[in-house]
């Protein structure tokens, strides 16, 4: 199942302001190691991908998951671009104009077959080193959690739920990634 949805604040489960100014939530950052050489798509992807979907399936619950631009609905593909071929293909095939400004909502199989193209989204949409494009949110329904897909190359997560944040955390800890704690959170 995938839908369309253009009232996003209406269906997100949590408060995109309060969210936005960190209220009441505690974020990490899964970054890869910072050292002189920069990292290419392919490496985020290949470094991500299995991240990304062992996220996804720990917090699965049932319902849908709901990706939405992260503070500001933009138009979903501002150019015309060879880039990110199956998320633009299913905007064709729905007959949903790049245009389209609102939020996706996902079955957690439907978004596991789109994680390539998601997970590379703000960096991916332009195809050029300097440009990115708006980073991306993902939530579930029912789970005060958000993955962040930022166009720094890296994923961060956040939620209102601390317990469930450190749980996350330690069990995706990689020695691939350097996790990085948003200010407050001290997990």
């Amino acid at each position: 199942m995938i839908e369309f949805k253009t009232e996003v604040k209406e269906i997100l489960p949590y408060d995109r302001k309060q969210y936005l100014l960190l209220k009441k939530w505690y974020g990490v950052s899964f970054q890869l190691p910072s050292d002189t050489k920069e990292i290419t798509s392919l490496e985020f992807i290949n470094n991500y991908e299995s991240l990304f979907r062992n996220l996804i399936e720990q917090l699965d619950n049932g319902y849908s998951w709901i990706v939405n631009h992260d503070y500001i609905d933009e138009n979903w593909f501002p150019n015309e671009d060879n880039t990110l071929t199956s998320l633009r293909d299913l905007f064709k095939t729905n007959s949903i104009p790049n245009t389209f400004i609102g939020a996706l909502i996902f079955s957690k199989d439907d978004l596991l077959r789109f994680t390539r193209d998601l997970i590379s989204y703000p960096h991916a949409v332009f195809n050029q080193k300097e440009i990115l494009y708006h980073d991306i949110d993902i939530s579930n329904y029912k789970i005060p959690f958000v993955i962040k897909i930022s166009g720094h190359l890296n994923i961060d997560l956040l939620s209102t739920d601390k317990e469930l944040l450190k749980k996350i955390v330690n069990f995706n800890a990689a020695d691939n990634f350097v996790i990085k704690q948003y200010r407050e959170t001290k997990l």
